[in-house]
């Protein structure tokens, strides 16, 4: 991919066009737009036909490495926008920005926004901002985020007065409310916080009826069959049988079962073990919905 004529035109404008050798502000010896190297020395003059031959010529490795830098595809303005960055700044240092990483994640508007922050420089062993830079950065922003297919508006009166009426934040939003990642981590959280919630009511419920029927002695004992030559005529009213016409509590026809008290921490290890593992899933749920409308607010600004 190659420049385009209006990104030469935007490089032009910000580095300006000398035909005598010179010192910029960091020392470094420059001639022409901007051009620089070990061919570059005190006194050395040009015409501006050389110097738009340096400028071409020099342009060829910026162009190269946004190519081989940048994963994602470009439009014209980005890639202009990319090449007049590097040209100033460097290959290398774009290679390790944060506006080449975002951008290669499809992070478009941080990566425009990351190109502002080079504009500083060492000026006298002192990095301060420098002014030419922060207007050049700002032109190199805007010149990325324009759209190569701007909407044509045919009456200039027109795109006047779309200009100046009041404008409202659209931001981007998820397809749909299923898709929020705050609704997925908060239904998940919900749902383990019923379930523990329900098991433990159920192993309190089932806890306090075996200590009732502990105490009680329901569930300790057993009634035996008749022996041989009693008659069973029925039960009472308590489900006794009745035999002989006595039941079987007036016969000492019943006998204590061998049932030992059971432990709560034996008898509810599993239900804890899964209440605990719930918990934690509600605790890693309510991080993911924090961390969801962090990455929300990050990315689709609200």
């Amino acid at each position: 991919m190659k420049i385009s004529e209006r990104g030469i035109g935007l490089l032009k404008s910000f580095e300006g066009l000398e035909l005598e050798a010179y010192q910029d502000i960091a020392g470094i010896w420059t001639i022409g737009y901007g051009h620089t190297g070990d061919d570059v020395e005190p006194g050395m003059r040009i015409s501006e036909r050389e110097a738009e031959g340096l400028l071409r010529k020099d342009l060829r490795s910026r162009e190269d490495a946004v190519d081989n830098l940048a994963s994602v595809a470009l439009n014209q303005n980005e890639f202009d926008a990319l090449v007049s960055f590097i040209y100033n700044v460097g290959a290398n240092a774009f290679g390790g920005s944060t506006a080449r990483k975002r951008l290669n994640r499809g992070d478009r508007m941080g990566a425009a926004d990351a190109l502002t922050w080079w504009n500083k420089a060492t000026v006298g062993g002192v990095l301060r901002e420098v002014f030419g830079l922060t207007r050049r950065r700002a032109a190199e922003r805007a010149l990325f985020l324009t759209p190569t297919n701007p909407i044509i508006v045919r009456d200039v009166e027109n795109i006047r007065e779309n200009s100046r009426i009041t404008p409202i934040e659209d931001s981007p939003r998820r397809g749909s409310v299923a898709e929020s990642r705050t609704v997925q981590g908060a239904t998940v959280a919900g749902g383990a916080g019923a379930a523990a919630s329900t098991l433990g009511r159920d192993s309190v419920e089932e806890l306090e009826q075996i200590e009732t029927n502990i105490e009680t002695g329901q569930g300790m004992t057993e009634h035996l069959p008749p022996k041989d030559g009693e008659v069973t005529v029925g039960v009472d009213e308590n489900g006794h049988p009745v035999i002989d016409g006595e039941t079987g509590e007036e016969t000492g026809q019943m006998i204590e079962m061998p049932v030992d008290r059971p432990s709560k921490h034996e008898v509810h290890a599993v239900e804890a073990q899964i209440q605990f593992a719930l918990f934690v899933l509600i605790v890693l749920s309510a991080l993911f919905v924090i961390y969801a409308r962090f990455d929300d607010w990050r990315n689709f600004r609200r």
